[in-house]
């Protein structure tokens, strides 16, 4: 243990910190174990080690390493350990092809099915569709989830590797109609997405507003084998493959805008 680890603090206090550390390690343990990554457990754990270095010299206020001194450790270790697992699992994006199934749809659904269970293609079975998408183990006091890994996997994509497509002619045509419309024989958008705001009483909602409920009905698409669906079918677009609505050309907000002024107004 290193130097000056129990300063300030009773045996009560020792006890309860030295729990936590080893709960924390045994979360680590467990999740390396059950998935059988080979993390460098000692790069995780050694921050959680206790006590002053060697080579640093403290004046009269030297630091308690008390429990929440642990807490801070931890989430410093979850945040390297979340980084780490997400260069595992990207390392091999940039050689698959633009068509691979895994890469379509949404940065979000992207790292849905990198971090799940595949039949063909999966390397990392952290979470199955069938079990609500929870980890296979109990991460303890480490508190890792399987949304916490599929968020910054979802984050460093968008960042690293995530292409959008440019609203055309037809893309925009299938959205207004996913917006103000929908399909009238199909469950799954027997309705405009905006319908909401299309009933509502009184004046038109701004432009930004507009582009932001737009933006709102985008990411709520529903998901089909973890790929946000086409629409109208199988046959037609994914939304979440292009630009945000957010990011559209002045003329083409304006022109979804004004059909749906006219809709409210007529």
């Amino acid at each position: 243990m290193k130097y000056g680890a129990d300063h300030g603090l009773d045996e009560y206090q020792i006890a309860e910190r030295d729990q936590l550390i080893e709960d924390i390690k045994q979360g680590l343990r467990n999740f390396d174990e059950t998935y059988g990554l080979g993390l460098p457990l000692e790069r995780f754990e050694r921050p959680l080690e206790p006590g002053i270095p060697g080579n640093i010299v403290y004046g009269n206020r030297r630091p308690v390493h008390d429990e929440a001194w642990v807490r801070k450790k931890r989430d410093h270790v979850r945040e390297d350990l979340l980084s780490y697992l997400a260069q595992l699992i990207l390392r091999n994006v940039a050689a698959m092809g633009r068509n691979d199934d895994r890469l379509i749809g949404s940065s979000h659904a992207v790292a849905l099915k990198l971090c799940s269970s595949h039949p063909v293609k999966g390397e990392f079975g952290f979470a199955r569709e069938d079990d609500d998408f929870r980890l296979r183990c109990n991460t303890g006091k480490l508190g890792l989830t399987f949304q916490d890994i599929v968020g910054r996997v979802c984050d460093e994509y968008e960042q690293r590797y995530k292409t959008y497509r440019l609203w055309d002619d037809h893309a925009l045509k299938l959205l207004a109609q996913y917006l103000f419309s929908g399909v009238w024989d199909c469950t799954v958008f027997e309705e405009g997405a905006l319908w909401a705001v299309l009933n509502s009483e009184g004046e038109p909602v701004s432009l930004d507003k507009f582009i932001e409920a737009a933006d709102e009905a985008l990411l709520a698409l529903p998901l089909e084998r973890l790929t946000e669906a086409s629409f109208p079918d199988y046959t037609g677009v994914i939304f979440s493959e292009y630009v945000p609505a957010q990011n559209m050309s002045p003329a083409q907000k304006e022109a979804l805008y004004r059909q749906y002024v006219e809709i409210l107004t007529q």
